[in-house]
């Protein structure tokens, strides 16, 4: 971690006299070092060819800093993209590598916290407004009621240098790629409903990849239907991000056929101008093309015509987070601090456990801000990571290489514990309480 104003003096504190995080002698903490720099963004003059990198800003401003989107990307595809999908360019970053709105189920499954998130996909947490269950059984080739788990393609016997072990599809799942494959070839042929019929085929053996799921709902688009559509990208966005454009420019033979799509959906749009559910597909392919205001502009109307759709919710507070208070509510219980009175103070340095569910995470910091993570589940192979720990003025996060990267704020409890919410948890979620190890 790169400290241009040299202030690497001691090891890693949480508190003192910095709101939130951080004192005059920490390593890296409060001082944004490369945040918010805007590295994409740039607008072009047609609309969709070789669109660039949207409105990049990984630091965002709240809070003040974030995992970088490009590493993050990287992260993405090398564990969460099958590697037979190479067409696969590449995904969301920038605002959707930041903490806001990180894959928060997937990277806490791949840290061994399946116990912590077993309840954030309950009506309190998730509801997607536009799933309807079917009439029919198995009608539907997956339940779009909950997100989408999202598979881990690197397995735990990746070498240590952050190299990549791909798990061997059965031979349902080799049929299921095949059918895939062959959906693929005629999207790009343009017999979109046919396409649909092979992913539909491919879920049902595949349902932890995210790839099909995706597809699968642009062939709905591509046929028109919406709701059906964003049912699905509403259950996947909950945990996983939109694919890039040139990700998707990729996937058509005739380059006039999504802009032609695209003008239908905005049509019908202006048409049912209080439709969630078109609003939410439409805001997903403005995000793919780089058209922020006009996502910002769709999303608005999606929370106001369903409020209980949190996906939609946090896609547009990270675009367009709404204004901090100014003034404390009255209900606030927030004692004010004393004149001249410090936070408490945690020295993050040393050896932590915490416990979630069944499972017990051992947690140590050294003073280079080298860290180790083991989380242990009764009946289930430890999880183990090694990687930097980075820290800001409101949080800290734990890089590895091959696991991404996971984030989070963290609440000073005096010198033995602290607290860690995990970023993109539910408001309900308690987070770990580690206390230090005596």
């Amino acid at each position: 971690n790169n400290n241009n104003n040299n202030n690497i003096v001691n090891r890693p504190n949480i508190g003192g006299n910095r709101p939130g995080l951080g004192n005059n002698n920490n390593i890296n903490i409060g001082n944004d070092i490369n945040i918010g720099n805007q590295i994409g963004g740039n607008q072009i003059g047609n609309r969709f060819p070789n669109r660039p990198n949207w409105d990049v800003d990984p630091g965002f401003s709240r809070p003040g800093w974030g995992l970088n989107g490009n590493n993050w990307n990287n992260n993405w595809h090398n564990n969460c993209i099958n590697n037979r999908h190479n067409w696969y360019n590449g995904c969301w970053h920038g605002y959707w590598g930041s903490n806001w709105y990180a894959p928060v189920a997937w990277g806490a499954v791949g840290w061994g916290l399946n116990s912590m998130t077993s309840g954030w996909a309950t009506s309190t947490s998730y509801y997607n407004p536009y799933y309807a269950e079917p009439a029919v059984a198995q009608a539907m080739p997956y339940d779009y009621s909950q997100p989408v788990v999202i598979n881990n393609y690197v397995s735990s016997d990746a070498d240590a240098q952050g190299g990549e072990a791909q798990s061997q599809a059965n031979p349902e799942q080799e049929k299921a790629l095949v059918a895939f494959d062959e959906g693929l070839a005629k999207f790009k042929a343009g017999d979109y409903v046919q396409a649909l019929s092979q992913f539909n085929t491919a879920l049902k053996n595949l349902p932890s990849d995210a790839v099909v799921h995706e597809v699968r709902s642009l062939a709905l688009f591509a046929v028109g239907d919406y709701k059906a559509a964003a049912a699905g990208l509403n259950s996947l966005l909950s945990a996983a991000p939109g694919m890039d454009w040139t990700t998707m420019s990729g996937l058509y033979g005739n380059p006039d056929d999504y802009p032609a799509q695209l003008g239908k959906l905005e049509e019908f749009a202006r048409a049912n101008p209080n439709d969630p559910s078109a609003h939410f597909v439409l805001a997903y392919h403005y995000m793919v093309i780089g058209s922020k205001d006009a996502a910002i502009d769709a999303l608005r109307v999606v929370v106001k015509n369903q409020p209980k759709d949190v996906t939609a919710r946090r896609m547009l507070d990270a675009m367009a987070p709404p204004e901090a208070p100014t003034a404390a509510t009255p209900n606030s219980v927030t004692p004010a601090p004393a004149a001249g009175a410090l936070a408490p103070e945690t020295d993050l340095t040393g050896a932590w456990v915490a416990q979630s569910g069944e499972t017990k995470i051992e947690f140590s910091i050294g003073e280079d801000s080298q860290f180790s993570w083991k989380a242990t589940t009764p009946g289930q192979a430890p999880v183990e990571l090694k990687g930097q720990l980075n820290t800001a003025s409101d949080g800290i996060e734990l890089e590895t290489t091959d696991q991404g990267t996971m984030a989070g704020s963290v609440t000073s409890k005096g010198p033995d514990g602290w607290q860690f919410a995990i970023s993109g948890a539910p408001a309900s979620d308690p987070g770990l309480s580690f206390a230090r190890v005596k």
